[in-house]
């Protein structure tokens, strides 16, 4: 097991480098670099904008519950060569980290902040998925921000549904344990 241990800390290290290589020579500054940083900013002061004080703390947890969704969905497929990234704000983490911890939780943070009626929240939520994934992604593709192989708009379309009713029913529930002076109901 030793041996083993060895050569993947090697092969690591040996990845690492790699992306390191491509982000320096290929990737910062470059205008896909500034577009994604401005994305993120973008994304950041719309939440804070958007979100009022009253709903902050419910919002924070449904964006916290999408972000760990995401996340692993993310490292998975990028892990089984589903997909992949060219492009990243920086070089060491494989997974796309304006995407995951920015613009999709983000997005579908405020579409949960917005619409609390479970109609109009699938509606929303219908609506940004398929934009994220029939437009947004096939964009980053064009672009060279992102490498489709085993994936496709359809798997991210379900995806994000998935996460943004999970994540719904999660808070929706626990909110509904505190009462209006905020104390547990059990």
């Amino acid at each position: 097991m030793e041996e083993l241990g060895k050569k993947i800390d090697k092969l690591s290290n040996q990845l690492t480098d790699l992306r390191i290589e491509i982000w320096v020579k290929h990737t910062v500054f470059t205008w896909q670099w500034w577009m994604l940083l401005v994305a993120c900013i973008f994304m950041l002061v719309l939440f804070f904008i958007i979100v009022k004080n009253d709903k902050l703390l419910p919002s924070i947890a449904y964006l916290g519950i999408i972000y760990i969704m995401n996340k692993n969905l993310d490292d998975w497929a990028t892990a089984m060569d589903w997909y992949d990234y060219r492009m990243q704000l920086e070089p060491i983490i494989p997974t796309m980290l304006p995407a995951n911890l920015f613009i999709i939780p983000i997005g579908l943070t405020l579409i949960y902040n917005r619409y609390t009626k479970w109609k109009l929240f699938l509606v929303a939520l219908g609506l940004v998925s398929a934009f994220i994934s029939y437009i947004a992604l096939p964009i980053m593709k064009i672009v060279n921000i992102y490498i489709e192989n085993a994936w496709n708009a359809h798997w991210s379309f379900v995806s994000l549904l998935v996460m943004g009713v999970i994540s719904k029913v999660i808070i929706d529930k626990v909110t509904l344990k505190y009462d209006s002076s905020n104390h547990f109901v059990p």
